[in-house]
């Protein structure tokens, strides 16, 4: 296997910030789910796992990136 891109990560939390972080930071630094209220995406799509997200970045379209872009969103609830 190729190596895996960096993660640019673009945090639309209080404060907003942005971070490059590698494969292995993600494992250990983004919100994967429960307990965390956060939304995480990856080219539009919703990421729930690590897993996941390794799966994603090994995809054809993904696999010869050197970056990717995740976003970060708080939950917004409503009612």
């Amino acid at each position: 296997m190729s190596e895996l891109p960096k993660l640019k990560v673009k945090w639309f939390v209080e404060p907003f910030r942005e971070t490059t972080i590698n494969f292995e930071e993600a494992k250990y630094n983004l919100p994967f789910g429960p307990p965390y209220s956060l939304q995480i995406f990856l080219d539009g799509q919703f990421i729930y796992s690590y897993d996941e997200l390794l799966r994603l970045a090994t995809e054809r379209q993904n696999k010869d990136k050197q970056v990717l872009e995740v976003v970060v969103l708080t939950a917004i609830g409503g009612g």
